[in-house]
């Protein structure tokens, strides 16, 4: 209440809110002069600056240089709380999508897998490793009208700077646990990569709706990171798509695979990936191509390359609700 309130003496309308952790609250908001964006309400005592600092590094960037991340607008603090105001995603978040058991065809699970990639390889090359990579990090975006998905990287709260001279760093255990790399939870030391495992143990529940362990139970989660065996799902079947993901889970970070090096495995090259590219999204790649052709500045490099369309119908045609 108190959250809202602050808002509105600000002049902005408050609609709902979205979302409500040990944070604070985010609320959808609309002010004159800014339009309709999330309000993320923090106390200061947990106002990480980090969070911040990201839009300080992207700053240069337009949005369509990555759409795949959520951008931080404005931030200013008061005497209690820290508001943060930043892009607006509208269908919820990749854990109710989870949480929804779907089962994906393999070229949806390319797509998602692909802009999620996208948005990594573009905050690694700003040295900025994320450390907190789940489902509930990353929120679904349709643009009205577009008919389209796009996956936003959220929450920069955990982030670690590397310095150009480092390769690694010292990381503390921050984040989430069942998505943490074998070394951070071992060592404490890490760089891009512990992002890259944990890209691969969400779609590894994505795919098979469930861990390679049990998340609930921390002695079984070092068991499984002190005996270093990936063992193949059932459920995965395409051969490209389990050498990803062990490259993405392997234990040794010096072996895993990095975001660029992954968007270039054959899970998403190869004449197979081409080929199952659907006549849905080839039409998302065309109309983008018209409207860029007609002065339509919003249009990204990734809107008309058909790889990365991600149709909404496809989740829409299985009853989710966000």
């Amino acid at each position: 209440m108190e959250e809202s309130e602050l808002l509105k003496s600000e002049g902005f309308q408050v609609y709902k809110t979205v979302g409500r952790g040990s944070f604070g609250q985010v609320f959808l908001v609309q002010h004159a002069d800014i339009g309709v964006v999330a309000a993320k309400v923090i106390q200061n005592e947990n106002f990480e600056e980090n969070e911040w600092n990201v839009s300080k590094i992207l700053i240069n960037d337009t949005p369509q240089t990555c759409p795949f991340i959520v951008r931080n607008i404005l931030a200013k603090q008061f005497d209690k709380f820290t508001v943060i105001l930043m892009d607006f995603a509208n269908y919820g978040t990749l854990l109710d999508l989870i949480n929804a058991n779907i089962d994906f065809p393999l070229h949806i699970i390319r797509v998602m897998m692909k802009q999620i990639l996208q948005g990594l390889s573009y905050i690694h090359s700003k040295g900025i490793v994320h450390r907190d990579i789940k489902g509930g990090n990353i929120l679904l975006h349709s643009p009205l009208g577009s008919g389209r998905i796009i996956l936003k990287l959220a929450d920069f709260s955990e982030v670690k700077f590397l310095k150009q001279s480092l390769k690694q760093t010292q990381m503390t255990q921050r984040g989430t646990q069942a998505f943490m790399a074998p070394e951070i939870i071992q060592s404490q030391v890490g760089d891009t990569k512990v992002d890259m495992w944990s890209v691969g143990i969400l779609f590894n529940l994505i795919i098979t709706h469930t861990y390679p362990f049990d998340p609930t139970n921390e002695n079984d989660i070092r068991k499984f990171l002190g005996n270093k065996t990936y063992i193949r799902p059932s459920s995965i079947k395409d051969d490209n798509l389990w050498d990803l993901l062990k490259k993405m889970l392997s234990f040794d970070p010096i072996n895993r695979i990095s975001a660029v090096e992954a968007l270039n495995h054959p899970f998403f090259t190869s004449i197979q990936a081409l080929i199952e590219i659907t006549p849905e999204q080839i039409n998302f790649a065309q109309s983008a191509q018209i409207s860029k052709s007609n002065g339509d500045l919003s249009i990204t490099q990734f809107d008309i390359n058909p790889s990365f369309a991600f149709p909404l119908s496809s989740i829409m045609n299985n009853n989710y609700s966000n």
